[in-house]
């Protein structure tokens, strides 16, 4: 069922994907008898008690007042991908802490967006290019000087840096970055159910199983 649900929301051209409703749906692929509509709730009650709808409010509020932060001592561990664990839990990766923000500024009216920046991800207010938010890190803000030089120090300087990086990424496009951790982390935990369970989503997005059935092919080509 939630794959079909899933399934139907990939299939549309839109770029306007709610990423609370299908990250929720992906965490209950991944848990069974999860109930997505707690969770919803979960964020509608935490937008209502946020009492400044400002970019920098909602920072404040989220990782000041509320502590969420990055899982540091857990970083690989595949919950910190479930939307609802990282509410329970107040922790995670800084592609969910995102989701988090923009889910909560969503509720409030306020527009922002994911930015994938490569090996980091970020949030930025829609009318803002030049102030970024590391939710990871306790929401600290960011110049666009200061997000090279995180990406640089992440990267330990062996990517180029491009300032399309610091680009909004479109919601469908963080849905996808999604599916490709939470891939890489099974895959590196030999977790064989839960795998193909990211690899049946995975095969419901259009652009990803393309990709997969040539990378197939290739393979199959080499030992035929």
């Amino acid at each position: 069922m939630n794959s079909a649900r899933f399934a139907k929301l990939m299939a549309s051209d839109s770029e306007s994907l709610d990423l609370d409703e299908v990250s929720l749906i992906m965490s209950a692929v991944l848990q069974p008898g999860l109930d997505e509509v707690e969770w919803l709730a979960a964020l509608d009650l935490l937008a209502a008690e946020c009492q400044t709808p400002t970019p920098e409010g909602i920072s404040r509020f989220l990782f000041g007042e509320l502590g969420f932060t990055g899982n540091r001592e857990a970083y690989y561990d595949w919950r910190n991908s479930c939307l609802d664990r990282v509410i329970l839990t107040r922790t995670g990766i800084p592609i969910s802490l995102s989701i988090l923000m923009i889910e909560v500024g969503r509720r409030l009216g306020v527009q922002l967006h994911g930015v994938g920046m490569p090996a980091h991800f970020l949030v930025k207010a829609a009318d803002n290019d030049s102030v970024f938010f590391d939710p990871f890190d306790g929401g600290r803000q960011l110049d666009r000087r200061q997000a090279r030089e995180l990406f640089e120090t992440i990267t330990r300087g062996q990517a180029p840096w491009s300032e399309s990086h610091l680009d909004p990424t479109p919601n469908r496009a963080i849905v996808i970055r999604m599916l490709n951790n939470l891939k890489a982390v099974f895959a590196r935990r030999s977790d064989e159910v839960r795998f193909a369970m990211v690899m049946q989503l995975r095969s419901q997005v259009p652009e990803l199983a393309v990709l997969e059935a040539a990378e197939f092919d290739s393979a199959n080509a080499i030992f035929n």
